[in-house]
């Protein structure tokens, strides 16, 4: 069935790319009320990643997502989900290079505190050789992102996961180089891929599984958290050299989601993603959701602790607790089986895929 408002050639596209744009999906008096609660909240010279939760649950910023357009359309696109009770706010300031390149990554993986010299790393491990001093002594320690090390006690999942990221724009991002959304366009497959071959390996999925190592050194001989697989880097940087679309862009590999305010983006957990570098005089501001479909077993689906709509590790309690599960019900191997066949979860793509299968054979 097709969702409706959201053509034929539109999911064509979500198929091949890993993201659909919804243009003018949001009146502008609903993006400036969220707009106010924002930029009244957060100082526009600072940037921020994790806004207080009094903004990040406010009727008015939630509510793009959950009281929109774009909640009917998702469901339609994906299935039944959860009511959102958070969400992320990202502003980046104007005149902002975010540190320097961007940091391109799948969602769900740790990133914090770690050496800053390559000889503190294990190069077998790929972990601080004082590991509990940066990982606490059970790998306990949360990132900065909010992250964890391990989703599951047995530590065979290390990436937490979802169904959709989606970003509401609120802010003037119709041309590059005003801190838009940056993604490695297509690749989704190609990160499926890698959690399937990561799964057949019998080894960990995601960080610390093979193509993965958790911390890699960059060629100034400083370590840095991975929040790619190899393959998945290497591959961008051979379509980067390949590709020269926007001659004026400095990442070639990467595309610019370009939105004005009040348009939204829909793209797969798998797709690989970047914050970049705002150029421009005005702060950024996107509102992103972290949205699952609903698993009807799981005793959780719904709960305020696992913070959906924000957390990207929802097989736990957002701050890191385990949570308690029916003997009957394995979240952490449900979560690898959905990484490994993300279109699973996509309900209203069934007769896409199905007629893309059909053209394969």
């Amino acid at each position: 069935m097709q969702a409706p408002g959201v053509s034929l050639a539109q999911r064509q596209g979500l198929y091949d790319h890993g993201y659909l744009i919804l243009r003018g999906v949001l009146d502008q008096a609903r993006v400036e009320a969220a707009r106010s609660v924002i930029t009244g909240a957060l100082p526009e010279h600072e940037r921020r990643i994790v806004a207080p939760a009094a903004v990040a649950t406010h009727p008015n910023v939630i509510g793009l997502f959950q009281n929109s357009d774009i909640a009917s359309i998702l469901a339609d696109l994906m299935g039944p989900f959860p009511p959102v009770v958070s969400c992320q706010v990202a502003l980046t300031p104007g005149h902002d290079d975010l540190g320097g390149a961007p940091d391109t990554h799948v969602d769900g993986g740790w990133n914090g505190v770690i050496p800053k010299r390559a000889e503190e790393i294990d190069p077998t491990t790929h972990r601080p050789k004082d590991a509990a001093r940066y990982y606490g002594i059970n790998d306990e320690v949360r990132g900065s992102n909010d992250g964890l090390l391990w989703m599951d006690p047995q530590r065979r999942l290390s990436n937490g996961s979802y169904t959709a990221l989606v970003g509401v724009c609120l802010s003037d991002q119709s041309q590059p180089g005003n801190g838009q959304l940056g993604v490695l366009k297509g690749m989704h497959e190609h990160v499926e891929k890698v959690f399937q071959r990561q799964r057949s390996s019998g080894g960990v999925i995601g960080a610390e599984g093979i193509d993965w190592p958790r911390i890699k050194i960059d060629s100034r001989e400083r370590p840095y958290c991975n929040g790619l697989p190899n393959s998945i880097r290497a591959l961008g940087i051979e379509r980067g050299k390949a590709n020269a679309s926007l001659p004026d862009w400095p990442w070639q590999e990467l595309t610019p989601i370009l939105m004005e305010p009040g348009d939204a983006v829909i793209a797969l957990h798998s797709l690989p993603h970047t914050p970049t570098p705002n150029f421009g005089p005005n702060p950024r501001i996107n509102v992103y959701f972290r949205i699952r479909r609903l698993r009807p077993e799981n005793p959780h689906e719904g709960s305020r602790r696992v913070a959906h709509g924000v957390s990207d590790h929802p097989d736990r309690g957002y701050f890191g607790q385990y949570l308690d599960y029916p003997d009957h019900y394995d979240p952490w191997q449900t979560s690898i089986d959905r990484l490994c066949d993300h279109w699973s979860e996509w309900d209203g793509m069934q007769d896409l895929l199905l007629t893309d299968q059909y053209k394969k054979a």
